[in-house]
């Protein structure tokens, strides 16, 4: 968490457009909710114009997917096209982790 926090302190803008891109809030939404801190973070003070990230204690999302879907003659394409939606977001943690 960290790092992630490092990370996003650092250039948290770029992670808000990767959340905040239209294509990926129609196949997301939001990120899934967890139960984040009751205030700031060690080291970052309340009025962080991140905070809102920086105060969460993990960073996921799920796409739901109807069983009609999941059987369907396309689905292998339905999942190549998640992945690659989700693909900015999963590339900027990893980045956060590995700096």
């Amino acid at each position: 968490m960290k790092s992630i926090r490092a990370a996003i302190d650092y250039n948290g803008e770029d992670f808000k457009k990767i959340l905040n891109k239209k294509s990926f809030k129609s196949m997301f939404g939001e990120m899934i909710i967890d139960d984040p801190l009751k205030t700031s973070p060690k080291g970052y003070s309340q009025d962080h114009k991140h905070i809102d990230l920086l105060r969460r204690k993990s960073f996921a999302v799920s796409c739901p997917l109807t069983q009609k879907e999941v059987m369907a003659s396309n689905f292998e394409e339905k999942v190549i096209a998640i992945y690659k939606e989700m693909l900015p977001f999963r590339r900027y943690l990893n980045q956060a982790v590995t700096v």
